[in-house]
């Protein structure tokens, strides 16, 4: 109960309920340690009593209204599942940047904008369990669409999704770019545009300094609201390193401070790449008792 990984396994996300019986079988099947339950950390609303998925719009809809644990049917085995990003939470808490601290926020930056948040030693899960939705809090009031049916969250003005739409307003406007689209007409990834900034792209420096102006926003109206002792970043985006933050943290201590009357860390992800799964592994051992918070 460490944190460290035992063993992988890696396939594409499933599109359907079957896939992911399957998977979780496959992993069953092919384990080399004795395993005691199951942890599963999902986009969405969970139901953290029952499993069930209250609300999952988007790729992985096909989910909603479920219960996980009948999903994959695990025998004798107890089935626990949460919010994705609360899992990625739960790690840092027990194994990472968040370890012997009580009031904590996270946020994953990817195709879209996860969060959690730790308040006075207790995971914040709310009175549905939509606690913790930074990625849907409006910072725009006349901006886009949002998957949650709002307009102008977080993650139409930051995420991989909104870099890459802008990016490709970009190429579509002929602006200086020095990116072009894939073979199937998809915009360049979010990964090359940052590289792109850094090589001098016009367009790519463009995008970036607006979006990372809206994540600023973001932040500081959540350090205002939840005072935490520490900012973490994950998620693909956080890839970015210094590029990333370098921006960020000094415009939001400038923000900040006259309330707070300190400087809160803004720190990435200790767990990178794995650590919703670590953390779902975790979410196993505090409801059998075995670590505490």
């Amino acid at each position: 109960m460490t944190g460290g990984l035992i063993q992988t396994l890696h396939q594409p996300s499933p599109r359907t309920p079957a896939a992911l019986h399957d998977f979780v079988h496959l992993v069953l099947k092919q384990a080399k340690q004795p395993v005691h339950g199951i942890g599963i950390g999902c986009k969405g609303i969970i139901d953290t009593a029952t499993s069930k998925v209250t609300s999952l719009p988007g790729d992985l809809n096909f989910l909603e209204g479920k219960l996980l644990a009948d999903v994959v049917t695990p025998g004798d085995l107890p089935v626990y599942a949460d919010n994705d990003a609360r899992t990625a939470l739960i790690a840092e808490v027990l194994w990472g940047a968040a370890r012997g601290k009580r009031n904590v926020v996270l946020l994953t930056l990817g195709t879209g904008v996860g969060g959690a948040v730790l308040v006075d030693g207790r995971i914040l899960r709310g009175a549905s369990g939509a606690a913790g939705h930074i990625g849907h809090m409006t910072i725009d009031p006349h901006g886009g669409l949002c998957i949650c049916g709002s307009r102008g969250c977080v993650e139409t003005r930051f995420s991989s999704r909104a870099i890459e739409s802008d990016y490709l307003a970009h190429l579509h406007r002929a602006a200086p770019a020095k990116l072009s689209l894939g073979k199937d007409g998809d915009p360049p990834s979010t990964e090359a545009i940052f590289r792109a900034a850094a090589d001098g792209d016009e367009s790519a420096s463009c995008v970036l300094d607006r979006a990372l102006e809206y994540l600023k926003g973001a932040m500081v109206s959540v350090l205002h609201i939840f005072d935490p002792e520490v900012l973490i970043v994950g998620g693909n985006i956080a890839e970015a390193g210094p590029q990333l933050l370098t921006p960020i943290r000094g415009e939001v201590a400038r923000r900040t401070r006259i309330l707070l009357g300190r400087e809160i860390p803004i720190v990435f992800q200790s767990l990178v790449g794995y650590g919703g799964v670590v953390g779902a592994a975790g979410l196993v051992f505090l409801q059998q008792g075995l670590l505490k918070i």
